[in-house]
C-alpha cells in the first residue's frame, strides 16, 4: 500500500471493494477486502455486510471452494445468520458432497423470519431437497421437494426432482 492507501478507513476500502466487485474488478475487490481485514478483521458495514462474504464470493465464483467455505464461515462468525453467506457456503458444500453441512446451511436460513429473509423459500427448500436428492435419501428429497413444488407448482425443475424421486420410493 501507498501513503495515501494507508490512510484509508476500513470503511473507504469496503466501499472500494464494493465499487471493484459491481465493475466487475475482482482484482481490486479482493485488494480492497483484504485491506479492509488487515485493518479490522471484524468489520461490519453499516449495511450488516463484511469482507469475508465478498471475499468467499469471489472464491466460489473462481472455483476455489474451499477458500470460499473458510470466509463465509469467518463471515458466519461475525453474523451467524448471515442470509448470503449461509447460502453461499451451502451452495459450495452442495458442490464438494459434504450434503449434511449443506443441508445444516439451508435449513438454518429457514429459520431467519419471513419478513427479513431475501431468498425465495421455494429456492431454499429446492436446495435441501436436492441435496438430499444427491444422497439418495429419497424419503427426505420428497418430503423437501413436495414443500418446494407447494411453493411453486409451475416449476419445471420441483416437479422433475418430485417425479425422479418419486420412482425410487
Amino acid at each position: 500500500m501507498d501513503n495515501d492507501d494507508t490512510r484509508r478507513s476500513a470503511a473507504d476500502w469496503f466501499n472500494e471493494g464494493l465499487r471493484c466487485f459491481n465493475k466487475p474488478d475482482g482484482v481490486g475487490a479482493v485488494r480492497a477486502f483484504e485491506a479492509v481485514v488487515e485493518i479490522d478483521p471484524a468489520y461490519r458495514h453499516k449495511d450488516g455486510d463484511n469482507p469475508h462474504f465478498y471475499l468467499g464470493k469471489i472464491s466460489e465464483i473462481e472455483g476455489r471452494f474451499n477458500d470460499a467455505i473458510l470466509l463465509y464461515s469467518r463471515a458466519l462468525t461475525l453474523d451467524p445468520y448471515d442470509e448470503e453467506s449461509l447460502i453461499g457456503r451451502g451452495s459450495c458444500y452442495t458442490v464438494k458432497k459434504n450434503h449434511e453441512f449443506a443441508v445444516a446451511d439451508f435449513k438454518k436460513v429457514l429459520d431467519i423470519p419471513p419478513e427479513v429473509r431475501n431468498a425465495p423459500l421455494k429456492h431454499v427448500l429446492y436446495a435441501i431437497a436436492e441435496n438430499y436428492r444427491q444422497q439418495k435419501d429419497w424419503l427426505n428429497a420428497l418430503y423437501w421437494g413436495e414443500k418446494a413444488l407447494a411453493e411453486d407448482p409451475d416449476n419445471y425443475r420441483h416437479q422433475e426432482l418430485v417425479s425422479e424421486v418419486k420412482k425410487h420410493r
